[in-house]
């Protein structure tokens, strides 16, 4: 069964966007400066609103039918067995 997650992402650099963004972390870059990063790289994601990420968030998951908390969930549930090791 694939990941729902993974499925979402897909459309937006799959996997490789995640691991940039586990990076991103990891490195103490903050979300906005991440977000505006990959804003600057890719044109598709020049719409997004980085004064307010959570927001943008909750309208691309509201946009594609998706729960914002479960999508939330999954993505920590990914991202801290990586932070901890």
């Amino acid at each position: 069964m694939p990941n729902p997650l993974l499925s979402f992402l897909s459309g937006q650099g799959g996997t490789n966007l995640l691991f940039q963004a586990v990076g991103a972390a990891m490195r103490g870059e903050s979300a906005q400066d991440f977000m505006q990063r990959l804003a600057n790289e890719r044109p598709e994601l020049k719409q997004i609103n980085l004064a307010d990420l959570q927001g943008s968030a909750q309208k691309l998951c509201q946009q594609k039918g998706i729960n914002a908390n479960s999508l939330a969930q999954k993505i920590d549930g990914m991202i801290d067995p990586v932070i901890k090791k």
